[in-house]
């Protein structure tokens, strides 16, 4: 089973079995909130959906984000500034 502390740099995308409802977490504030002692399964079973309010009835992956905010900070969307 895979603790929280083996994957800080990941986020958890879950969806709700019922209702379809899907959140992406970040790791590294699920740590913050439970433990980093605590495994991915444990954490899965404890969600309830924000819309439907069904409890442990989702499905997760396990996304790694790595260093991604950092590297996207000083990025430019716009037209450049002659």
């Amino acid at each position: 089973m895979t603790q929280l502390k083996m994957i800080p740099k990941h986020n958890l995308s879950i969806s709700c079995g019922l209702c379809k409802h899907h959140s992406l977490l970040k790791v590294a504030n699920l740590i913050l909130v439970v433990s980093d002692q605590a495994k991915v399964y444990e954490v899965q079973t404890r969600l309830r959906c924000r819309q439907c309010r069904a409890k442990g009835q989702n499905t997760f992956k396990i996304i790694y984000k790595g260093y991604s905010d950092i590297t996207t900070e000083g990025s430019r969307t716009g037209p450049p500034d002659y």
